[in-house]
């Protein structure tokens, strides 16, 4: 499409030309273009199918994941028996880690289809996030039968394979992979990380640094997961990386929170306060505050509440809630020693998990908390090496940026910046493809 093309199409009244329009747009990496074009067909046409189900792409593709699923819904309104309408819908759905309704979606879509191979593999992966590796299989082999090429339907199904134990069928994927390596566009990073769970250590390197020539703005990422195959151990994983991490999940965050079988990181740290009598703080500082999860748990007993995150878009959730009576966005290690005996409580949920090396945070808490006052936390525990740091296991943990702490290594780093540990125990933090994941839920005391 020229240039004279699309000022013709600019001046058009027609919303189909406009949608058209977006698409170019769309094609050529131009978002908000594309978004502004999509939005114009909408205006003009409010039943214009191309321009609503093209908008919901663009704007899940940009993180917006609750207003992408309306403009699924609409389109599903328009054209329900549009197999590629319900995978986008549940593709929406599965990205606000709601895997049941998501799965249900992608049923419907196999029965609408069951030649729809994004259909097959996207029911697949829905399976394995609730951790129905077994259910799963089958619909990875009809994406696989479907597309042979699919190299991401091939290295989901090892992974799978992998966590079922089934070693050696999950190396005969990876055989067919590492001979498709040299394909344009061959999923490096992912299939890094299913020879790294079959232990190839020396395979999976070659893939992240791979990746890395191609990809060089995942650095970040590619250093912690390189750390899992006997890279060098960084100190903590990048502010930027973090906040990317959170950023993207801020709209969905509050969903892996509202049952029993979510994430339960806030409420071991709001109970463990609550066991140790300090829930009526006059002061606390909540680090890594996010959607506002610990501040709403503490609200009720805490005299003035203070938020603190790296995220802009998390922060723009807690805002909506009006727990605090400040929220800042800020570097946690920056704003602790910009606000020096300040508080009585700092509280923070799986935050310090992006830490590798503690001593600089638990030194700045120390500095931030009054004498007597209490920083409770979670990590994720270190059993392989109980007086170490590692980087997380693949299972999801490496891949986010975090690492695993052992108690021996809490308590010698937290003796050696004046705190002292008045609680320590493992309880369920989380729960990974179904499967309840141990956190330790920590309380230090500083001295004085």
């Amino acid at each position: 499409m020229n240039r004279a093309q699309r000022r013709n199409i600019a001046r058009s009244r027609n919303p189909r030309d406009i949608a058209a329009l977006g698409e170019h747009y769309q094609r050529s990496g131009q978002a908000r273009k594309a978004e502004e074009a999509y939005r114009d067909a909408i205006a003009r046409d409010p039943q214009c199918f191309e321009a609503i189900n093209n908008l919901g792409q663009i704007l899940q593709e940009r993180g917006r994941i609750a207003e992408a699923t309306e403009h699924f819904v609409r389109a599903r309104t328009l054209r329900p028996s549009d197999v590629r309408i319900v995978v986008n819908l549940a593709r929406a759905i599965m990205a606000q880690q709601r895997f049941r309704e998501a799965a249900v979606m992608f049923r419907q879509a196999v029965e609408l289809d069951p030649r729809f191979g994004d259909a097959q593999l996207g029911l697949a992966l829905a399976l394995s996030d609730m951790g129905q590796h077994a259910e799963a299989e089958p619909h990875y082999l009809q994406a696989i039968q479907i597309d042979p090429l699919n190299w991401t339907a091939r290295i989901y199904f090892g992974l799978a394979l992998a966590a079922q134990g089934k070693i050696a069928e999950a190396y005969a994927q990876a055989d067919v992979l590492v001979r498709a390596e040299t394909a344009p566009g061959f999923p490096h990073k992912a299939f890094g990380i299913l020879l790294a769970r079959i232990n190839c250590p020396d395979g999976a390197r070659a893939c992240f640094e791979t990746h890395l020539l191609h990809h060089p703005g995942d650095e970040d990422e590619i250093v912690m997961l390189l750390a899992t195959v006997g890279g060098e151990l960084p100190e903590r994983a990048s502010d930027r990386q973090v906040a990317r991490i959170y950023s993207a999940r801020a709209e969905q965050w509050d969903n892996g929170a509202g049952s029993a079988a979510g994430y339960q990181g806030h409420r071991l740290v709001a109970n463990a306060l609550a066991e140790l009598g300090g829930e009526n703080a006059a002061s606390v500082i909540d680090l890594g505050c996010g959607t506002g999860l610990v501040g709403g748990l503490l609200r009720a007993s805490a005299g003035r509440l203070i938020g603190v995150d790296l995220s802009e878009p998390m922060l723009a959730q807690a805002r909506q809630k009006n727990i605090y009576d400040e929220l800042h966005c800020a570097e946690l290690l920056d704003y602790l020693d910009r606000h020096r005996a300040s508080c009585e409580v700092i509280t923070s949920a799986a935050t310090l998990i992006h830490f590798g090396d503690l001593d600089a945070i638990f030194a700045a808490s120390t500095r931030c908390l009054k004498p007597g006052g209490r920083f409770v936390f979670t990590l994720f525990p270190n059993d392989e090496n109980p007086e170490g740091v590692s980087v997380g296991a693949l299972d999801g943990l490496g891949q986010g940026g975090c690492f695993r702490h052992g108690d021996g290594y809490v308590t010698r780093t937290a003796a050696g910046n004046g705190l002292s540990v008045e609680l320590m125990r493992r309880a369920t933090h989380e729960y990974a493809n179904g499967a309840p994941m141990d956190g330790l839920v920590v309380s230090l005391r500083r001295d004085g």
